[in-house]
């Protein structure tokens, strides 16, 4: 049996984090092991998670500083087992069902374990109890590099991926403040040189938080001006710009040229009003849904995306 390794990242995490992690120990892959990297918290997080460091050998804990999620999550990937085959991001509040490492590396198995791997998933979403609210909506138009440059939707506590994908992370690591989220930048490799594995079942409780209501307006015009709203506020950093920019600057030599022409042609056609109107009609990018389509491409005008 390979060998799987969890990679879950913490911060002020004590309201959840026995509970996730109990979950964890109740995995059905047996050839497991967890590692831990806590982001500098100020609350019990430490304690409780050096308790199950005590109690499970197959538990080790990295005691960091306050980095953030994006550089916390690459050093874990940086220190990710050399024995291991496989790879599950994890986050610190949600809940894993018995199964979700096994049904990964089952679907995982059955590709050419040479070219990189990205497993990802729909999930359960949950509050906090863990009652279910609704299940996550399956990619109507599915996964690509297309999708990829500008949206992620790889949500990162499903992830897993292969050690080939590991070693196409390594080979190039990004600068953190040109990433849009660790789980966006494996999404865009993934989609770019590997293989994408989406699984219609879920296999993980992912707690939904106040804060998390994007597109949870009652009506299809005012959810349109709320994610509108959402995308431009997001849109003044440019996040998905910045990270086409690094990821053209890192690849660029090992894209193909079809590919290579999507992120130069997303890049370079900002520099009048004309060429955004043209690049606009014509682009072949794409959001999930129409509605966030058409979003990015008045956004795209504006050159605020």
């Amino acid at each position: 049996m390979k060998k799987a390794q969890i990679l879950l990242s913490t911060y002020n995490g004590e309201k959840y984090v026995a509970q996730q992690l109990d979950s964890l120990l109740k995995q059905d892959y047996e050839n497991l092991d967890i590692l831990i990297r806590d982001d500098g918290s100020k609350d019990n997080t430490v304690s409780i998670l050096e308790h199950y460091v005590n109690e499970n050998p197959n538990i080790k804990l990295i005691k960091g500083v306050n980095k953030g999620v994006i550089s916390s999550f690459f050093e874990l990937v940086q220190n990710a087992s050399e024995e291991a085959d496989f790879f599950a991001f994890c986050d610190q509040d949600d809940y894993w069902k018995s199964t979700k490492v096994s049904r990964a590396i089952h679907l995982m198995e059955q590709e050419n374990e040479r070219i990189p791997l990205l497993y990802f998933s729909r999930l359960d979403i949950v509050d906090d109890n863990l009652q279910l609210l609704k299940q996550s909506q399956i990619p109507p138009k599915g996964a690509g590099f297309e999708n990829a440059l500008i949206q992620n939707i790889a949500t990162g506590c499903t992830i897993v991926f292969n050690r080939t994908m590991l070693n196409l992370f390594k080979s190039n690591i990004p600068s953190v403040d040109m990433v849009m989220m660790h789980d966006a930048w494996f999404y865009l490799l993934g989609t770019a040189f590997g293989k994408i594995i989406y699984d219609e079942e879920s296999h993980l409780l992912y707690r939904q938080h106040s804060s998390n209501t994007l597109g949870m307006a009652d009506n299809k015009l005012k959810s349109a001006f709320v994610r509108y709203k959402a995308f431009q506020k997001t849109g003044k950093d440019k996040p998905f710009t910045k990270q086409a920019m690094e990821f053209y600057r890192l690849f660029k030599n090992e894209l193909s040229p079809e590919q290579k022409k999507l992120v130069e042609d997303f890049l370079n056609r900002r520099d009048s009003f004309l060429k955004r109107v043209s690049y606009s009609v014509q682009t072949p990018l794409y959001r999930q849904n129409q509605r966030d389509t058409v979003i990015f491409k008045v956004l795209y005008l504006l050159n605020n995306y």
